[in-house]
Parts: structure tokens; C-alpha cells; sequence
């Protein structure tokens, strides 16, 4: 009963709550990475040599990373912005990741992607997170990227995907965000995220760029 009157207070702690047992326990059972498999090494080879330049081509200095998660990938990608912040929901993760990679030019904050005020920036990379939202925290989360005033979506797309369908936050399905009920227009710069021996349930994974104005 407390730990629901917190949540009804304070609805950081609802989110959190949906995804601490994947950081707690590796639910998602990677070795590497406790955010998961999209985080590996491996899976990001692709991502990890086309995104530095994407964001060179549009002139990106400031980048917010929400979710950051561990930052395993992360860490081995020069991405070429002067500034970047990670924002996660789980309090451990951001203060170890603060102690191991924080620096002037890189910093971790705790932070709700659907409701606290998020700085401007030129892109916000939103990558393997609302495949894991409701609908009702996409609807969210896009409000608050718009309010802050920042430029750039960079966030995944499954384009072979055929129908969209809600879910409770903190489960998984694919989204692709060009259907309703989100209908965005088509991107203006695609990295697809395909690596050597895939799973067959690839549906064409992207990382997709858009203006937020156009959303």
C-alpha cells in the first residue's frame, strides 16, 4: 500500500517500477549489457559507424540519449557532439554511469522522458524505448520532446511492421510509427539496423530521423 501511494505521488516512481527489475535481475539475460540485446556490441556494429556521420550531416552539438541505459554501446561510439546527456529512470544506473563516464562534455541525470522538462538540443535519441510504452506514454513522451523546443527525433521505426497495437509499459512489441495511430510522415534520414545473422523477426528495425516540428 505505501510503495502505491508513492507511485500516486510521485508517477517517476510508477516508471521506474516498470523497468527496475530488468536492471535488478537481467531480465533480458545478456551478459553484456543489462539493457539488453539491442545493446550488444554486435548489434550496434552497424549503428555504431553510420550514426557519428548522420549527425555530423545535420550539424548535431547537443544530443540528450533517453533512455542512456548502461551506455555499453555507447561507450565505443565517438559521436562527434560537444555536449551529450544520458537520462534514465533508475538511480543506480545514472550515478554509476556519472562515476565511469562522466566528463565536461558528457554528463548522467535522472530523469521521466514522458514528464520531466527535458534541456533543448539538437537531436533526442530515443532508441529501443517505445516499443516498450503504452500508447498513452508515447502520446507523453512526444509532448515533452516538443516542449522542449529541441530539433531532431532520432528514434526507432519497423517499417516491415503491419499493424500497431498497444501494450502495458514496461512489455514489448514492434511500432511502425508511420501507421496510426501515430502516422508520422517519412523520415528524413534512416539508418537501418540490421547486423550479420539477424533474427528472423528483424521487420526492418530502423533508427529514423525526424524534425520534431513535422510530428
Amino acid at each position: 500500500m505505501a510503495r502505491f501511494a508513492r507511485s500516486l505521488l510521485n508517477p517517476r516512481a510508477t516508471m521506474e517500477a516498470a523497468f527496475r527489475p530488468f536492471y535488478t535481475e537481467n531480465r533480458w539475460g545478456e551478459a553484456e549489457s543489462v539493457s539488453g540485446p539491442g545493446s550488444t556490441l554486435q548489434r550496434t556494429s552497424k549503428l555504431r559507424q553510420e550514426l557519428p556521420p548522420l549527425l555530423q550531416e545535420i550539424g548535431a552539438c547537443t544530443l540528450i540519449d533517453a533512455p542512456c541505459g548502461d551506455f555499453n554501446w555507447m561507450k565505443d561510439t565517438e559521436l562527434g557532439v560537444a555536449e551529450y546527456t544520458g537520462i534514465d529512470v533508475i538511480p543506480e544506473l545514472v550515478e554509476r554511469n556519472q562515476r565511469l563516464f562522466g566528463n565536461e562534455r558528457q554528463r548522467f541525470v535522472l530523469g521521466d522522458l514522458t514528464r520531466d522538462k527535458l534541456p533543448r538540443v539538437d537531436v533526442i535519441l530515443c532508441r529501443d524505448c517505445l516499443i516498450h510504452f503504452s500508447y498513452k506514454h508515447i502520446g507523453a513522451a512526444m509532448r515533452n520532446f516538443k516542449r522542449s523546443g529541441s530539433t531532431y527525433l532520432l528514434t526507432n521505426t519497423y517499417p516491415l511492421w503491419t499493424q500497431n497495437e498497444n501494450i502495458r509499459t514496461g512489455e514489448f512489441r514492434h511500432l511502425n510509427l508511420v501507421l496510426p495511430p501515430f502516422s508520422f510522415p517519412s523520415p528524413v534520414r534512416e539508418i537501418e539496423e540490421k547486423y550479420e545473422d539477424e533474427a528472423k523477426a528483424f521487420f526492418g528495425k530502423t533508427l529514423a530521423l525526424w524534425k520534431l516540428k513535422d510530428l
